[in-house]
């Protein structure tokens, strides 16, 4: 296993490849990120806040396995296949598991255009976005996001009832809708705008979505986000 470093090449293959987008996310993020290989295995370590955002794409054991071995501390396993979930269950205790289905653009252009105009989120709705999510994220670090990434919302009365915005390694997410407001095609339009803006940066849309999340499942392919693969997340405490 050997350490490897963010070239520009790099980023471009780990671009180039669904399983590995969240690679050049994190490695686009932060500097502090530390990346592992060994032929076709790779791992990447990025720190957030406690957090040791871990993404590993393998199938050979013993490279996770070395992988985590000198880590301490919160280490969360990000997007990884769910045969390295089962090993790592039997080593180690899992403090909480999500199950997921990697989803990425395919290339093609959006099929339809926004009818309902949508605008960034501004950071004062951190708290109001955290309340969305099922996991209350950290309103520090969705402040990051709106900084760092494109974000949209429909707005009524001046305040946010329908948005969606990037993670800090880029991945689609924390989409939700004021229950008062759902059922009007608002999610569609969100995410018609935000995948549009992603792809006038540069970048390849992409989303982790749970696999039970079947309203958000069937919406996907509505603005050309295609099943990849299943990937999951989970946070080991290391001592």
């Amino acid at each position: 296993m050997n350490r490897i470093y963010p070239t520009p090449e790099l980023l471009k293959f780990f671009q180039s490849k669904p399983e590995t987008l969240i690679f050049e996310g994190y490695c686009r993020y932060t500097e502090k990120t530390v990346i592992w290989q060994d032929r076709d295995s790779f791992a990447l370590v990025a720190p957030v806040g406690d957090v040791q955002k871990t993404c590993v794409v393998t199938q050979n054991v013993a490279f996770a396995d070395e992988v985590l071995s000198n880590m301490h501390g919160k280490v969360e396993l990000c997007g990884i296949d769910p045969a390295l979930t089962e090993h790592f269950r039997s080593r180690y205790k899992l403090e909480w598991e999500t199950n997921c289905l990697l989803f990425a653009w395919n290339g093609q252009p959006l099929p339809r255009q926004n009818v309902t105009k949508t605008y960034p989120i501004p950071p004062q709705y951190a708290q109001m976005i955290s309340d969305g999510t099922f996991y209350r994220a950290d309103t520090e670090e969705i402040k990051q996001c709106l900084a760092l990434h494109p974000s949209e919302a429909i707005f009524v009365d001046g305040k946010p009832v329908c948005w969606c915005l990037c993670h800090l390694e880029k991945s689609l997410g924390m989409l939700y809708t004021v229950p008062e407001y759902r059922h009007r095609g608002y999610t569609l339009e969100v995410m018609t705008a935000l995948c549009n803006d992603v792809i006038r940066c540069g970048d390849v849309p992409y989303a982790y979505i749970v696999k039970d999340n079947v309203a958000s499942i069937n919406l996907a392919a509505k603005y050309n986000l295609a099943p990849v693969k299943y990937a999951d997340y989970a946070l080991i405490v290391k001592q």
